[in-house]
């Protein structure tokens, strides 16, 4: 699905849906009047539900009678695909203007319930047809302005605020969700758990400020080391880092946090007190495949202990530690 932002940035488009090709040639030649206005004509149906799901529209001016279906139906289907595209808790939600020659209140009821926002009668007043737009183009761009601040409200929620990767609370939820789904589907899933090798004393030598900065290097460079969409990558807290790994067996869950380790090696920070005179990380990986009678926790705690185990055998190593 297109990014409701990029309305933002783009001139609005109006899809005209007409079974007459003289009306449709009309009203995009009245939304000429409008200055940034990209109208988008057709008269079937099918392929208007089709332009809409690729071009996201800011309006639609849809005809009561169309070819295939009538626009009642239609205004249904969109309604249909936006729900089915709830985003960030927020369904998308484009107005939709009625056109029609029949002037009948329960058609004009049946639409309103079907999700339609008004109705013009036909032959529609161009001044009256311009005023309309303009209305509900005001309503589709406060529409994109809440879903931007909701969108933004929720990133504030689930990500870290300085190192921009999800924080504790989102690995939380990632990780009780992936849980049951590889419960669902039988599969393995494993954490891998990191930690800044001597970053107290890193604090100590260069201060917090480049502190911040040596964490969110390599925070990135833990992201970056994640080549799945499915993989979650979260600061755990302080100086540490988890990833979540579904679908990933033991062998799989090493060779990531083996790629992690090094990654963090390459950022070349210095550090006085640190392996080599370079930042480093510890890693732990544990592995399972979840069942009914396993708990999330036992797999954190277990990568946990694996963590632990690679700092004891001597930092900048990973450690897989077995359930």
């Amino acid at each position: 699905m297109p990014d409701p932002l990029l309305r933002d940035y783009q001139e609005p488009k109006v899809l005209v849906v007409d079974q007459s090709s003289e009306n449709r040639a009309l009203i995009c030649e009245c939304l000429r009047q409008l200055p940034n206005i990209r109208a988008i004509a057709t008269g079937d149906s099918e392929q208007a539900l089709r332009i809409f799901r690729e071009s996201q529209p800011s309006l639609v001016l849809l005809d009561t009678t169309l070819a295939g279906t009538d626009g009642i139906a239609l205004t249904r289907k969109i309604r249909a695909w936006e729900q089915g595209n709830n985003d960030n808790g927020v369904s998308p939600w484009t107005p939709i203007v009625f056109l029609s020659s029949v002037t009948d209140e329960h058609l004009l009821a049946e639409g309103i319930v079907a999700g339609g926002d008004d109705f013009l009668c036909k032959p529609v007043s161009e001044v009256v047809l311009l005023a309309k737009v303009r209305a509900m183009l005001r309503i589709s761009t406060r529409q994109q302005e809440i879903w931007k601040v909701h969108r933004q409200l929720k990133d504030i929620a689930i990500l870290d605020s300085l190192t921009g990767i999800p924080n504790r609370r989102h690995f939380d939820d990632t990780l009780a969700a992936e849980w049951k789904r590889c419960l669902r589907t039988e599969t393995p899933l494993s954490i891998v758990i990191s930690d800044v090798d001597f970053f107290k004393q890193f604090n100590d030598i260069y201060g917090h400020q480049a502190g911040d900065v040596c964490l969110k290097a390599v925070a990135a460079s833990l992201s970056e080391s994640l080549f799945r969409i499915e993989d979650t990558v979260a600061r755990y807290g302080g100086e540490e880092f988890v990833a979540i790994l579904p679908g990933t067996d033991a062998s799989g869950a090493y060779a990531v946090a083996e790629r992690m380790r090094q990654s963090a090696r390459d950022l070349h920070i210095p550090h006085e007190r640190g392996i080599d005179g370079r930042v480093s990380c510890s890693f732990g990986v544990a592995s399972t495949r979840p069942s009914v009678d396993k708990a999330p926790l036992q797999l954190l705690r277990t990568a946990d202990a694996g963590l632990y185990a690679a700092k004891r055998a001597g930092r900048n190593r990973v450690a897989l530690e077995s359930e």
